[in-house]
């Protein structure tokens, strides 16, 4: 018989598959600098994701914000795996980490159901909604949005095309021209406007393949 799990491992396993999305109480990492916007992506409304507790994909109904994961990877970028002698991988925020990390038990799920039922922050917790980023965000979205862009895909419109190259544009030239204008780094676009329009486009296609079985 299998030994049953009760305490951590420190296996790294939930780290590896990716950053929490943050949560009111995260607030406090933000304000004391334990986490910055560069270390943030945002999930927005309408994209397709996996929700864990109900272990399927989803729409969005609310915008989310995660930690990014490490470069070209799938990993939360705080997490350093197991090296040298050590068996156990490191957090580099443990001491502060977030709900959704503190709540997570892999043999045990119920904490996690519950801190994720809790309100979840968006951009505008993080940036005035009459700031100049503020109105960025809200002129991308009229033109990105991203149920624009699933029902566009499944229409038979014969620009379909047309439309998704134009956005996408739109897209790129918004993501080149706010480092210019505003003086943000290029580190925080991701969470100014979620993942560029191509890798949406694609994850939306995959929820239509899925949606269509």
């Amino acid at each position: 018989m299998s030994h049953m799990i009760s305490a951590c491992r420190r296996c790294g396993t939930c780290c590896v598959k990716g950053g929490p999305a943050l949560h009111e109480a995260d607030l406090v990492l933000l304000r004391d600098k334990v986490l910055g916007k560069e270390d943030l992506y945002t999930l927005r409304i309408g994209e397709p994701v996996h929700d864990q507790i109900r272990d399927q994909v989803v729409l969005l109904e609310a915008e989310c914000i995660k930690i990014r994961s490490v470069e070209r990877g799938t990993g939360c970028r705080f997490y350093s795996a197991a090296f040298g002698s050590s068996s156990f991988g490191r957090c580099a925020i443990h001491p502060a980490k977030p709900d959704e990390c503190l709540a997570l038990k892999c043999w045990d799920t119920a904490d996690l159901a519950a801190t994720s039922a809790q309100p979840r922050i968006g951009r505008f917790d993080l940036l005035a909604p009459d700031s100049a980023l503020g109105e960025l965000i809200r002129i991308h979205e009229e033109r990105c949005s991203v149920p624009a862009l699933l029902e566009l895909l499944r229409s038979n419109h014969a620009n379909v095309s047309e439309e998704l190259r134009q956005a996408a544009a739109f897209d790129a030239a918004l993501r080149s021209l706010i480092p210019k204008r505003t003086g943000a780094a290029p580190d925080v676009l991701p969470f100014l406007l979620g993942r560029p329009l191509d890798q949406v486009v694609r994850g939306l296609r995959r929820w239509l393949d899925l949606e269509h079985r």
